[in-house]
């Protein structure tokens, strides 16, 4: 049994940094890249080195290399520019080395002795809860002549406002809005979000659309005090003899403009400006060539079709299902699977749960289980009272007499609930996570019916219809049904949440793969459901209710009114943003949900339960019965 306060030294260890350098025949710079790396005053935990299938020496350099941190030299099969070599490095820092901060660099890039250091003052003193730090913190960089280099200079964020300038002020640092793969360190929980940058993009503006992604909706910053030395050959901007990269830097811009959402609308308009005049400059300059004119005419044309898929671009060099070169070993090993999983279960509790229902939610999902978890994490998202820290501390005395370990993770201050869920998710150890709230109860057979269907592979996350009872939970009301069919699952998932979150229990990687939970009011479970679905996981539902939920009037009454239609408003525009609904779709969203906020709760009610799966229980029925029924013979239906 272990009791954790939030603002003790070990609630928030070191985050785990990891490099990531793409090379491509330039053995000579690699070497002050490496060099300065593992000469900083803060080293990283490890270095991805991604090798785009030098043909300079690279290879018998690496390995000859006798290298002070752990290196992990990634050889792909042909050249795949910057954009791929990213790609594939990021990937494997998320997934193989489990990164919270991915440090990335080109291989002409040379970090001085407090360049990381700087970056990770910054990044941890913007804010205490790390949900609130900046996606990114970008190094100055200079020449090597010490001027600031202008290919990779950063403006201020337009709109930033006073709220960012002062907090970044606070740390040293500005606020921007994008940054350069020229020693960029990036928030690993941002960017399992974010997705990958995109491998077709080859070179240039691959990091310009992928910090503007991680950075649309995060702050970011540049730290003036982290600096590098960018070792180009010549001291300027793209405009200068750009050559054939030139048809690079046209269709790029032209994808980021027209085919990602990295940017908001007002925000193109303004970058488009800004390219039109810098295309303008480099014709001026180098005068309307042949290489120019085709790359410009060339640009345009390919610029019609999206980039391809990031899986389509790596084939035959990296595998992003096995984060690893085909054929390559010793990647991350598979889980062990027992027939009887161990698991964890995380429950977090505020101040406005009430002790006899966290003992009842915390027992239903415990010790009356059919298969127990092993571990149980509950989350103290603020201070809770003197009530409820009784209960707690009678909770954690019955634990120890059932040899159930209990971890209690504290916050000094109330942080919201997708805080409280990533915070509790890595403080469990077990492979399957499986989630409950601090007044709802689970069933007997909950977690058998529903542990071994993702323990066993077969499914990242399951959840499962719900009973819905009084406040009092005595009299169930109504069964929330679900779809079951992952056709029908993906079908409803663009209009409403297709899972019950009390109700779910999931692969943590799979989890954290995509960044965990994020502060979405109202709809942080919806949102994460999506990106996994996105992200290609199995997610999926049992038609039998395994939850009773408290489905008292305060619940309907949270659901409507002007708050809830912010709420709303602020979930679709989110949706539309990230591309996940169409306009016509996000219309009818708008158009919908946001009246079903605005109807008076009985209306609500009676709406919910008619349209959106929740249907009578066939009359009133004994929530007592219901458990005892459950625990009848082995437990099976």
């Amino acid at each position: 049994m272990r009791s954790i306060r939030a603002s003790d030294r070990g609630a928030q260890p070191r985050p785990r940094v990891v490099a990531v350098v793409v090379t491509y025949n330039r053995v000579g710079l690699l070497e002050k890249t490496l060099s300065g790396i593992a000469a900083g005053a803060s080293t990283p935990d490890s270095v991805v080195l991604v090798d785009n299938a030098s043909t300079d020496g690279t290879g018998e350099f690496l390995r000859g290399l006798d290298y002070p941190l752990p290196l992990d030299v990634v050889r792909l099969a042909e050249n795949l520019g910057g954009a791929g070599g990213f790609t594939a490095g990021i990937d494997r820092a998320l997934h193989v080395h489990g990164a919270d901060l991915v440090w990335v660099m080109d291989d002409d890039t040379e970090p001085l002795e407090r360049t990381l250091q700087a970056s990770l003052a910054a990044w941890e003193g913007y804010a205490e809860d790390p949900a609130e730090r900046p996606a990114f913190v970008a190094s100055r960089v200079v020449w090597t002549d010490g001027r600031e280099h202008p290919m990779n200079s950063m403006i201020e964020r337009i709109g930033a406002g006073a709220r960012r300038r002062r907090m970044a002020a606070a740390v040293g640092a500005r606020s921007i809005r994008s940054g350069s793969f020229v020693s960029l360190l990036m928030d690993g929980a941002a960017m399992r979000r974010a997705g990958l940058p995109l491998a077709d993009y080859f070179i240039w503006n691959d990091d310009f659309e992928y910090s503007t992604r991680l950075a649309r909706h995060r702050d970011a910053l540049a730290a003036p005090e982290s600096v590098v030395a960018h070792h180009t050959r010549t001291f300027g901007t793209t405009d200068a003899a750009p050559g054939p990269r030139f048809y690079y830097d046209v269709r790029n811009k032209l994808w980021v403009f027209t085919r990602s959402r990295s940017l908001a609308p007002w925000e193109k308009l303004l970058y488009a400006g800004a390219t039109g005049r810098l295309w303008w400059r480099t014709v001026r300059r180098n005068g309307l060539t042949p290489e120019l004119r085709g790359g410009l005419s060339r640009g345009l044309r390919e610029a019609l079709r999206p980039p391809r898929s990031n899986e389509e671009v790596l084939a035959g060099s990296y595998d992003l299902s096995a984060h690893a070169v085909p054929g390559e070993t010793g990647g991350p090993d598979a889980v062990p699977r027992p027939e009887r999983p161990a698991f964890s279960l995380l429950m977090p509790v505020y101040s406005r749960d009430r002790p006899e229902h966290l003992r009842a939610a915390f027992a239903s999902s415990t010790w009356e289980q059919t298969l127990p978890p092993t571990e149980a994490v509950l989350v103290l998202d603020g201070p809770v009272g003197p009530e409820l820290e009784e209960e707690i501390a009678a909770l954690e005395r019955e634990a120890r007499t059932r040899s159930l370990e209990l971890t209690v993770l504290r916050f000094p201050v109330h942080r919201g609930l997708p805080a409280a869920l990533n915070a509790g998710l890595e403080r469990c150890t077990l492979p399957v996570v499986a989630r409950a709230d601090a007044d709802d109860v689970s069933l007997p057979v909950r977690f058998e019916r529903q542990v071994p269907m993702v323990a066993g592979g077969a499914l990242d996350v399951v959840g499962s219809a719900m009973y819905e009872a009084d406040e009092a939970l005595e009299t169930v009301q109504a069964v929330r049904r679900v779809e079951t069919e992952p056709s029908r699952i993906r079908e409803v998932a663009l209009g409403r949440n297709p899972i019950c979150h009390p109700s779910v229990v999931f692969r943590a990687d799979a989890v954290r793969g995509v960044g965990g939970y994020q502060e979405i009011p109202g709809a942080e479970d919806y949102d994460l459901w999506i990106r996994m679905m996105r992200a290609g996981r199995r997610v999926g539902n049992l038609a039998e209710p395994l939850v009773v939920y408290r489905a008292g009037g305060g619940a309907w009454r949270r659901r409507g009114g002007l708050g809830a239609l912010r709420r709303e408003l602020s979930l679709q525009r989110h949706l539309r943003e990230t591309g996940y609904l169409s306009r016509s779709r996000w219309a009818r969203n708008v158009m919908v949900r946001g009246l079903y906020r605005l109807v008076p709760t009985a209306g609500r009610v009676e709406a919910y339960r008619r349209f959106v799966g929740s249907r009578g229980a066939g009359g009133p029925a004994e929530v007592g019965a219901l458990h005892s029924e459950e625990r009848k013979g082995d437990g099976r239906a």
